[in-house]
């Protein structure tokens, strides 16, 4: 906060002549005490504000890692209350009861929004969008998504991942296939972009807009997009259970990487492509030497099946469908 300016001699003494006589004047010495004070005010609420950013740059880290390893009990309890604490702090709720917490978002939130667009401060302005991602405030969307759209690719990257936080529908799919597609970037944003996209996808009414984006991915980036954005890419795919979707998941049971191979099998069976059994019953023959991606071909076909199960007997699961098809 600046310190007060002092009004031109002209000034106060028009004023003087205004007042009452009785009206007493702060004498110079009061007005700089109080100007001093104020003065310590603020660079305490200063210091304050940047601790609270230290807090939440190591807390984002630790559920970052906590989500990463998501599926695990231990991870997605901590993954959780990390979550809460976060939000927690972002909305100036300390350790109030829920019933005593506040309806709307204090001067934190309020801080963290203006911090957001502060060009002048590179770490502060990263932490911000990412931080706002934990609002769970639709307002925030649009202050998050300037930032993915930055030049910077630090701040892109804690724009994206404020952004999957946020999960807000309305977040405009076109940002985040840009940050994906874009080859100077860090393959670890570009992948980050990626979950981020199928985490907003899960949240929206119209699928077919981020459909689109998967099949172009899909088609066009097979040998040269990082794996990870492949495996989103296909997690998507199947995700929207679009049945002229399932020769494309299809084939991507031959991909190299088996956590790909593991994914199109997922998709296989959400999309219920009854002609892709023939790839998914040789995922069961010993060449496949991953376990679990004839695990999840072996669910695959079971889903394709109706339920019947017969274990990785490959030509048990060639009768049951060859029958089918007659």
């Amino acid at each position: 906060m600046r310190p007060t300016t002092l009004l031109p001699l002209t000034v106060l003494l028009a004023f003087a002549a205004c007042s009452s006589t009785s009206e007493t004047r702060r004498e110079p010495a009061v007005e700089e005490a109080a100007t001093v004070a104020q003065q310590k005010k603020d660079s305490q609420r200063y210091k304050d504000f940047r601790a609270v950013l230290i807090r939440l740059d190591q807390a984002m880290d630790s559920y970052a890692q906590a989500v990463s390893s998501q599926g695990e009990a231990r991870a997605d309890q901590q993954s959780e209350r990390l979550y809460k604490l976060i939000q927690d702090t972002v909305l100036d709720r300390g350790a109030a009861r829920p019933d005593q917490r506040r309806a709307q978002p204090g001067d934190t939130y309020a801080r963290l929004v203006a911090l957001a667009t502060d060009a002048s401060d590179t770490e502060g302005q990263a932490t911000a969008l990412a931080a706002l991602g934990f609002s769970a405030t639709p307002e925030a969307m649009p202050t998050i998504l300037q930032g993915a759209q930055l030049s910077d690719p630090f701040l892109v990257d804690r724009a994206v991942f404020g952004l999957a936080v946020l999960r807000q529908p309305n977040t405009p799919p076109g940002v985040l296939e840009a940050v994906i597609v874009r080859g100077s970037h860090l393959e670890e944003g570009r992948v980050q972009a990626a979950w981020a996209l199928h985490r907003i996808q899960q949240v929206v009414d119209k699928q077919e807009p981020i459909l689109a984006i998967w099949r172009k991915l899909l088609n066009d980036g097979r040998d040269t997009l990082p794996a990870g954005v492949l495996l989103n890419a296909v997690r998507g795919l199947g995700y929207g259970r679009v049945a002229s979707d399932g020769a494309l998941a299809g084939s991507y049971l031959k991909h190299p990487m088996p956590r790909i191979r593991m994914a199109a099998a997922i998709a296989v069976g959400r999309i219920m492509a009854q002609d892709q059994w023939p790839l998914l019953v040789d995922l069961l023959a010993p060449q496949e030497t991953v376990q679990n991606v004839r695990l999840h071909a072996r669910k695959a076909l079971q889903t394709l099946a109706g339920g019947t199960d017969h274990g990785y007997d490959v030509a048990a699961w060639r009768k049951t469908f060859d029958r089918g098809e007659r």
